[in-house]
Formats: C-alpha cells, sequence, structure tokens
C-alpha cells in the first residue's frame, strides 16, 4: 500500500507545484504591470490596455495628469516626502474613479485615468474639475503641509480619434497647454498664488 501512497503525495505535490507557479505567473504579471512605489498599473499595461480598447471599439475617456510643483518638494523635503506624496496622491486618484475604471503612473509626477465609458464633455470636465479639486487639497506629510498643482488634459474614444494612440497624444497635448497657462500665474519656483 506505500507504492499507492507515494503515488498520491506525488499527484498532490505535483498539483501543489502547478497552483504555486499559477499563483508565481500572476504575482509576476502583476508586478510586470504595476508601479512599485505607488501600486497603480504602469505604462507597459497602459500601452497593452490602450490597444485593447482599439481592438474591441471600446469607448474610453483617457485623462493625462502632470503634478504641478513637484519638483520643488522632493529638492527641499527630499524623495521620501515626495515618494509619500506620490502614494497619496494615488489614492486620491483612485477616490476620484469607479472600481472598474483604471489609474496609471506613467513615470515620475506623471498619471493617466483610464475612464471605461462613453462620457460627454460635460461628465468630462467635472471630472477634470474634480480631481483638481481632490489634489489642490493640502498633503499633510511628516509634519509638513504640502501644496501641489495639478495640470490635467483629457481626451475621447472614439469621439477624438478613432485611434488610440491618437488620443492619448490629444489628452498630452492638453495637459501641457494647461500646464502652460498655469506657468503664466506667475513664477513657477515661488509659492502657490491661491
Amino acid at each position: 500500500h506505500g507504492v499507492r501512497t507515494d503515488a498520491r503525495l506525488r499527484v498532490e505535490e505535483k498539483e501543489r507545484a502547478l497552483r504555486q507557479e499559477g499563483e508565481a505567473r500572476q504575482q509576476m504579471e502583476d508586478l510586470a504591470n504595476t508601479d512599485g512605489l505607488t501600486g497603480l498599473y504602469n505604462e507597459r499595461y497602459f500601452d497593452a490596455l490602450l490597444k485593447e480598447n482599439e481592438l474591441n471599439r471600446t469607448p474610453f475617456v483617457l485623462f493625462y495628469l502632470d503634478l504641478d510643483r513637484f519638483k520643488p518638494v522632493n529638492d527641499r523635503y527630499g524623495h521620501d516626502v515626495g515618494d509619500q506624496l506620490l502614494k497619496e496622491v494615488a489614492s486620491r486618484l483612485r477616490g476620484c474613479v469607479r472600481e472598474s475604471d483604471a489609474v496609471f503612473r506613467i513615470g515620475g509626477d506623471e498619471f493617466a485615468l483610464l475612464i471605461g465609458a462613453d462620457l460627454d464633455e460635460a461628465h468630462c470636465q467635472q471630472l477634470r474639475d474634480r480631481i483638481r479639486q481632490e489634489l489642490l487639497q493640502p498633503f499633510y506629510l511628516e509634519g509638513e503641509v504640502l501644496h501641489v498643482g495639478v495640470s490635467c488634459g483629457y481626451a475621447a474614444y472614439p469621439r477624438d480619434s478613432s485611434r488610440a494612440t491618437e488620443v492619448r497624444i490629444l489628452a498630452d497635448q492638453r495637459m501641457y497647454a494647461q500646464k502652460e497657462e498655469h506657468h503664466g500665474d506667475g513664477p513657477a519656483s515661488g509659492p502657490a498664488k491661491r
């Protein structure tokens, strides 16, 4: 009867190994698709999702965001505080959208939101205002009160373009146009004017 037990153990062992391999692969995929610092999706996954949506012709609205006055925070308080700030920004952005929407950190202090819906212009503006309001609230980190702003541009697929890459370029351009406006407010390095 020893042989039969051995065989069963071997099968269980194999099943466990397969299951662990599956879990490990899932973890690897998650790691490959997420940003290590904030836990948001990363640019690699962003590209994949854009392609997939275009392939399936799934309507979406893409928001591109860039923090204003992030560099001075890093320079003045150090990277640890800068990192905490990015994490806090990530969690506020998650709070602005539904569970089914995707939030990305594209790199540095650039973020993107992919809203899986055909939002009209009024809704897009509402969401942009909401994001801006969320990020304009002060951040309390390490006993410091920090303020950053955000430049935000958006574009809709397929309303603005039937090509996802074009939508990405448009959202990016609109974000930069807004950044230019903000920098016209006065010296970019000085304290924020409210």
